[in-house]
């Protein structure tokens, strides 16, 4: 099978068929003739065991090589399924006279399908010199696409036993042709169905297949049929299982049907969703060299260092930046790296309130290096405590930080501005007032997993923004948003991102904010009235859907 390493790669998977029936040639006669004889041909296409599957062509009369030229859909077959043909010979009294059959299995027709012209199975021998029977085919496989949900329900119909005799036959002992539905009630594209097994009230099945469109709590309704060719199939028995007996951990055993029992298995396949620890200082990055209220104090020398809202520890001139960065060149020291830690400052959800982390860089690696990290050993400590290199380690007033061995620096408040406390406090607090104008933002606090999943598939910023309106109700309201903020289930500020023009927003990863979106957590939008980003988006939005239009025009015309 091309492209396909493992049969499991398709679990589940179903597809469309479109199979044409070109013709046939160097059938056998099956009516006798005055001088020669003929036959009356027409092929019955279809699936392994699915009657439910098949269709047929038209009769040609009088012919061993016949044009059908007959294009005939199967929407629904799966990796397991052979295709099969049997070409018939049509008789007005008695039953009609098999020419010959063929069966393709999947793995011949997925993906590059059929255009060939393949030799028939016959059951009577060949006159000397006549050219074997064959058949003219095209047959086309398309994968079916579902919707992707959180979890997946398989479910295996492994047989039944003691089924009822639906079929009355003249010498006692009836039997059926039994075959089972498997389906989500209310949904109709979940459903599914077995083969059918002819003249049996023990079946086995062994037949597995895919719930789609599958939820958390829905429940499974298993109905076998007795199959009838000329009047409506009979029900032997239904079950009904809740969610509860089978999700998350699956069921395997049997259920009774009234009179008889059917085996089941089912499997529930749910993702392991595994917390993502979110550094909440990632945001802050080495252009951000705003002054902090914050500055470092040497407990051996009295020296001080302003710390601004990214700071660089280390010992080397040339990668640091002195006077913003902290450059740690005493004679004598050399237990430090070249780039030893980086402390990080931010403002909080109030603009009077910073945060302050400070990250290992010196790795554990180096000439010199000792137990802990960096060269000559020591890495950074804060308080005694190692500093975490990835989600970094809070700073508070008074933290005694050492970085190397030696270098011990308590961490302290600082003054940002030559002017009081109070002063400092109304500036912010009216920059705060001016922010946060409620006339500018739109929130959504996040109801539930199908809005969740909507955000959760944004692609871009602007279709982010779009989604979060729509669920406001808001769809009119043009997408011209410069900044995003995150907050969790308590209100508390996650993540921050903005975004001044459409490049920026164009190229802005949006996983990077969809990290810290959770179910009850809260959407937060600024809006923009700058002409500077207005314009380009509506702009954008214009062609977007000149775009669509023009896509939806080319497939009108193509279907005609």
């Amino acid at each position: 099978m091309e492209n396909v390493d493992d049969i499991d790669e398709l679990r589940g998977a179903h597809f469309r068929l479109s199979v044409r029936i070109i013709g046939c040639n160097h059938l056998r006669s099956a009516d006798m003739g005055l001088f020669q004889g003929s036959s009356d041909p027409y092929v019955v296409c279809g699936l392994l065991g699915r009657p439910l599957a098949e269709f047929r062509t038209e009769t040609v009369m009088k012919s061993l090589d016949p044009v059908f030229d007959h294009l005939g859909v199967i929407e629904c077959c799966k990796p397991t399924d052979s295709l099969v043909f049997t070409v018939w010979d049509y008789d007005q009294i008695g039953a009609d006279d098999l020419l010959g059959e063929l069966k393709i299995d999947f793995e011949d027709l997925f993906p590059s399908g059929i255009d060939d012209i393949l030799d028939l199975t016959v059951h009577v021998p060949l006159k000397a010199g006549k050219a074997p029977a064959t058949i003219t085919l095209q047959v086309d496989c398309e994968p079916i696409e579902y919707p992707e949900t959180f979890s997946r329900c398989f479910v295996e119909v492994c047989g039944a036993t003691g089924l009822r005799a639906a079929d009355w036959s003249i010498s006692g002992g009836g039997k059926s042709d039994p075959y089972c539905i498997v389906k989500i009630p209310g949904k109709q594209q979940s459903k599914w169905n077995t083969r059918c097994k002819f003249k049996e009230l023990n079946p086995t099945w062994s037949e597995e297949d895919e719930l789609h469109d599958f939820e958390e709590g829905d429940t499974i309704e298993f109905q076998v049929f007795d199959w009838d060719k000329n009047s409506a199939d009979d029900l032997l028995g239904s079950f009904t299982m809740p969610s509860s007996d089978f999700y998350p951990h699956g069921w395997e055993g049997e259920v009774p049907l009234g009179k008889g029992k059917l085996m089941v298995k089912v499997e529930c396949v749910v993702p392991v969703v595994q917390d993502t620890i979110i550094d909440p200082g990632e945001h802050v990055g080495p252009n951000d060299r705003e002054p902090s209220p914050f500055k470092l104090r040497s407990l051996d020398s009295g020296l001080e260092h302003r710390v601004s809202a990214y700071t660089r520890i280390g010992r080397s001139k040339k990668m640091l930046e002195s006077p913003v960065d902290l450059v740690l060149d005493h004679p004598g020291i050399g237990d430090v790296s070249r780039l030893h830690a980086i402390i990080k400052c931010w403002r909080g959800h109030d603009p009077t309130f910073w945060s302050a982390r400070i990250y290992d860089t010196s790795g554990p690696s180096g000439h010199g290096a000792g137990p802990g990290g960096g060269h000559t050993g020591g890495g950074t400590t804060v308080d005694g405590e190692p500093a975490d290199s990835e989600l970094g380690t809070v700073l508070q007033h008074g933290s005694v930080i050492r970085f190397g061995v030696r270098e011990m620096w308590t961490f302290e408040k600082a003054g940002m501005h030559l002017r009081s406390e109070g002063a400092e406090v109304a500036c912010n607090q009216a920059a705060a007032n001016s922010v946060e104008d409620p006339c500018l933002f739109r929130t959504l606090r996040i109801p539930s997993q199908a809005v969740d999943s909507a955000l959760q598939r944004c692609p871009t910023w602007i279709s982010l923004v779009m989604v979060v309106l729509e669920c406001r109700n808001e769809p009119d309201e043009p997408p011209c948003v410069d900044c995003i903020e995150v907050q969790d289930e308590v209100g508390r500020a996650v993540d921050k991102f903005e975004a001044y023009t459409l490049e920026a927003q164009e190229q802005f990863d949006v996983q990077k904010l969809l990290r810290g979106v959770v179910i009850g957590g809260t959407v937060r939008l600024r809006l923009s009235s700058d002409p500077k980003l207005l314009a380009p988006i509506l702009l954008y939005l214009e062609q977007s859907e000149a775009n669509s239009a023009e896509v939806y025009k080319r497939r009108q015309m193509a279907l005609g």
